[in-house]
């Protein structure tokens, strides 16, 4: 299956299908963002210690049209980051983001196509698979899905998504990936509060040297309950099977095994199977009408620069409380195990993070954020150890919106 084909197809047929002419919300939200931070261990190395000074400028751009059943959306960023201390450099980084929905009476269309840029390769608190090193990623990615209600209480919708990675010459290791995914599924509401819900899904990874490739089919069932008029809860719970083909170097005789001459290195492909069991829960409660708390776990596979696909283990718990109506603050925990499957050898890298942050609303276009963040990572193959301390305080501008009707 061409699943890019797939998804682009689709996401044509959100653009072009023919809906009456409605008037059209236009609007532009132009934001810009400089920070300050501190970092005692900048991009969680292992054998060494980089504190550096960092200083960062942000440009953003938000452009929309919105009409009554059509909404369009992009989104770009471009940040400038400046080093001083152990790391001396300039860096950047950048996102393209384009957006765009439909709804009907008993359809929904929708799609997303981004490409990004990153040359800093931050790791993100959901995924332990650490990336060591310093270079440049590219990222290309296009999802879609169509959303259909059958009944009142039936519906089903079907996503395709594509993703292409590449890395930079300087990062040891990494592997240029693609990857791509289907999924069909149907949810059915029982009452106001309750619903359940049955998914097939196929991803398919390969790296782009064609030397490896993963299949993964997986069948889930879960529900979602409203607990109260503050609180909810979800679980899902399902089953995937892999198999995974590698192109290895080996050794072979030319001739009989008992006249052999010089062996010679041809590419033989080797081949593993693998069941295992999936899962995906989640919390969230309003504690007081000033507090909230929320809590997910979840293992789930993801693609990875390292040339296999990971396994990821989650466990999140956060705490959002208001202070006033411009004075608020977070407090999240995230505990992320990925395991490398197959050839890599099933071994394991850990991440925690620990991320605090207070924010300040000065008026609806300024606004002040200060965050404070610790890293622990454990390496997968080794068992090194390393850590790392931010500090950073972030001040944000969003000019009026500017907006016309036609």
């Amino acid at each position: 299956m061409n699943l890019g084909l797939g998804a682009a197809c689709l996401a044509a047929v959100c653009v072009f299908v023919p809906t009456p002419v409605q008037a059209a919300l236009w609007a532009a939200d132009p934001s810009l963002e400089l920070t300050s931070a501190a970092n005692d261990n900048y991009g969680l190395a292992f054998d060494r210690r980089n504190r550096v000074g960092l200083a960062s400028m942000t440009g953003g751009l938000v452009a929309s049209r919105e009409t009554e059943t059509q909404a369009t959306r992009l989104n770009a960023n471009l940040v400038g980051l400046l080093l001083r201390g152990d790391l001396h450099q300039a860096e950047w980084q950048d996102s393209l983001t384009l957006s765009h929905s439909l709804k009907g009476p008993v359809d929904a269309f929708a799609f997303d196509a981004k490409t990004a840029r990153d040359q800093t390769l931050q790791s993100p608190s959901s995924s332990a698979d650490l990336l060591i090193g310093r270079g440049l990623k590219r990222d290309m990615s296009g999802d879609a899905s169509w959303e259909h209600g059958l009944t009142e209480r039936l519906s089903a919708t079907g996503a395709l998504a594509i993703l292409r990675t590449r890395y930079s010459a300087s990062l040891l290791g990494a592997r240029d990936y693609q990857d791509g995914s289907a999924s069909a599924s149907l949810r059915y509401l029982l009452d106001e509060r309750d619903s359940v819900t049955a998914a097939l899904a196929h991803q398919d990874y390969r790296t782009l040297d064609d030397r490896v490739r993963s299949l993964t089919d997986s069948l889930s069932v879960g529900g979602s309950r409203a607990l109260s008029e503050t609180s909810n809860a979800s679980v899902s719970v399902g089953a995937y099977r892999q198999r995974t083909g590698v192109v290895q170097a080996v050794l072979a005789c030319p001739g009989s095994t008992t006249t052999c001459g010089t062996p010679i290195v041809v590419a033989q492909v080797g081949r593993q199977a693998r069941w295992g069991a999936q899962y995906n829960a989640s919390y969230d409660a309003r504690v007081s009408e000033l507090t909230r708390f929320s809590a997910s776990a979840a293992r789930q596979q993801d693609p990875s620069g390292s040339g296999v696909t990971v396994l990821n283990d989650t466990l999140r718990a956060g705490v959002d409380h208001a202070y006033s109506e411009t004075l608020a603050s977070q407090l999240t925990y995230t505990r992320a195990s990925s395991r490398y499957q197959g050839l890599a050898g099933g071994a394991a890298s850990r991440l925690q993070t620990l991320t605090a942050v207070l924010s300040k609303q000065f008026s609806p276009q300024l606004s002040l954020r200060a965050t404070a963040d610790y890293k622990r990572s454990t390496q997968a193959f080794d068992g090194l150890h390393a850590h790392s301390t931010s500090v950073a305080l972030t001040l944000r501008y969003e000019w009026q919106r500017l907006d016309a009707r036609h």
